[in-house]
C-alpha cells in the first residue's frame, strides 16, 4: 500500500536533514581518526617507557 504525502516540502526537509547528517559525519570522521592515531601513538610511548622501567633500563 502506497501513501502519498500531502506536503512535498516534507520530502525536501528530510533529504536536507540526511545531507546535513552525512556532512557532519564526514567532517567529524577526520577528527575521530586523528584522535585514535594520537592515542595509539601515546599508548606505544607509555608501553615502551614502562617496559624500560621494568627491565631496569634508564627512563
Amino acid at each position: 500500500m502506497v501513501t502519498k504525502s500531502r506536503n512535498s516540502s516534507g520530502l525536501v526537509w528530510s533529504l536536507l536533514a540526511i545531507v546535513v547528517a552525512m556532512g557532519s559525519l564526514i567532517y567529524c570522521a577526520s577528527f575521530a581518526l586523528d584522535l585514535f592515531a594520537t592515542g595509539w601513538e601515546r599508548l606505544n610511548i607509555v608501553a615502551e617507557y614502562f617496559g624500560r622501567i621494568i627491565r631496569g633500563g634508564t627512563a
